[in-house]
């Protein structure tokens, strides 16, 4: 797992010439998965370099973050062959708790950009959410344990609460810890961009999404340390904006 598709290129370039030298019993019991969420097309191009070389290859992202590393309840979304799929699949079940075959080479790649591009919306309206309701009075705990229970329920609430003791001591999302230790923001705004990038090339209109990905980027622009902070801490970025006005 690497950080994008810059890194992916890089590492592979360096590895191919390696796996071309293998013996062919070797390369038979080969399989390299990437679980790296990049741009599609780059993942396709590399997977098909891979297989030139006579090794399988399939693209894996996860979701389920930090917290579902720790507890081992990541998801693997696995793009390539049903073949290829299903000799991953006891390694990968070691590290996660559902893995699914997403379809052909790239496609768990674009299902993860899908999911992510949900996410980083979730976060930022839920974010809003809290806001609004200090503004009107509300207690932080008492407004997610409203929302908890009713049709706005989310995992960026739920579990990514941007607001510090909202969920009580049972549960410490990155915001009880000034929002590190989570999924960071600049990351998030990587694969937001992953997303409209794939939108344009396919034909896609993304209002919200768009939206999303300007709002992170001026973020990280105007407030560079929360970059590598939880993208969660949108609520302190949002937060401070309000103040300013």
């Amino acid at each position: 797992m690497l950080p994008s598709s810059a890194q992916v290129r890089t590492v592979y370039s360096s590895i191919i010439p390696a796996l071309r030298s293998l013996h062919p019993d070797d390369k038979q019991h080969t399989v390299c998965i990437d679980s790296t969420t990049l741009d599609v097309s780059v993942a396709q191009e590399v997977a098909k370099e891979v297989i030139t070389s006579g090794v399988r290859m399939v693209d894996a992202p996860v979701s389920g973050g930090v917290t579902g590393a720790k507890a081992g309840t990541l998801a693997f979304l696995v793009g390539g062959t049903a073949e290829d799929f299903k000799s991953v699949e006891p390694t990968l079940a070691l590290m996660g708790q559902r893995i699914v075959h997403c379809g052909p080479s790239g496609a768990g790649l674009g299902a993860k950009i899908c999911n992510n591009l949900i996410l980083g919306v979730q976060q930022i309206v839920v974010a809003e959410a809290m806001i609004l309701g200090q503004n009107l009075g509300l207690d932080p705990a008492v407004l997610s344990s409203v929302i908890g229970s009713s049709t706005g329920n989310c995992w960026s609430l739920s579990v990514n609460n941007p607001v510090p003791h909202a969920l009580g001591p049972e549960k410490s999302p990155p915001c009880e810890r000034d929002y590190e230790g989570g999924f960071a923001t600049a990351l998030m705004e990587k694969d937001m961009g992953l997303a409209s990038d794939i939108a344009t090339k396919t034909g896609t209109r993304l209002p919200l999404g768009d939206a999303a990905l300007e709002l992170y980027a001026k973020m990280i622009k105007e407030r560079p340390e929360l970059g590598k902070k939880d993208f969660s801490s949108v609520y302190e970025y949002i937060r401070g904006e309000l103040k300013s006005v």
